[in-house]
């Protein structure tokens, strides 16, 4: 390539004016911001979801060990069975604590559920309460099934108003001998 060309080269390939530079910056400018909020919205709905399905996990766990231990079948969450069909109040519920994987860490107090957990490694507190619910149907006076009410919370650490729970209530029948 001689001077010429590359003259004519340069002159045909001159660069970005000011003003084409000022408008690409404005493009990223926009552009960037939406992305990474975009990208935070995404993770923080992955998270809600993702704390949703591990109540439910939670939630149903809690029923099922509750059902075994009113059947005398041994519990890791209740190794004393149970009163049927009264459990705790909305007041003073029942309080159990789970890690982050959901494994049962151990019983909480009154104090843990309107407070707050000191246990570092707790994420999830669990509180249920139950009462007779008898159906309208049935005439009987024995006490047949409770309605249980089992709330899932988190953060564990954190008081009761600044916890984001869910509630689930479930009806448990009660367990007659043979």
């Amino acid at each position: 390539m001689n001077l010429r060309s590359f003259r004519r080269f340069l002159k045909r390939h001159r660069g970005l004016t000011l003003m084409e530079a000022v408008v690409a910056l404005g493009v990223i400018a926009v552009a960037v911001p939406l992305i990474l909020s975009a990208t935070a919205v995404s993770t923080r709905t992955r998270m809600n979801a993702e704390t949703d399905t591990r109540s439910a996990w939670l939630a149903r766990t809690v029923q099922q060990e509750l059902t075994s231990a009113w059947r005398d079948l041994p519990s890791p969450l209740f190794p004393v069975k149970p009163t049927f069909p009264n459990l705790g109040s909305p007041t003073a519920p029942e309080v159990l604590l789970f890690d982050a994987d959901g494994q049962f860490l151990a019983r909480g107090t009154a104090d843990d559920f309107l407070n707050g957990v000191r246990n570092n490694r707790a994420v999830y507190l669990v509180s249920l309460h139950a009462q007779k619910q008898n159906p309208a149907n049935l005439t009987s006076n024995e006490d047949l099934l409770s309605r249980v009410q089992i709330t899932v919370a988190h953060p564990a650490q954190g008081p009761r108003p600044k916890r984001v729970s869910i509630t689930y209530t479930v009806l448990i029948p009660r367990q007659t001998s043979p």
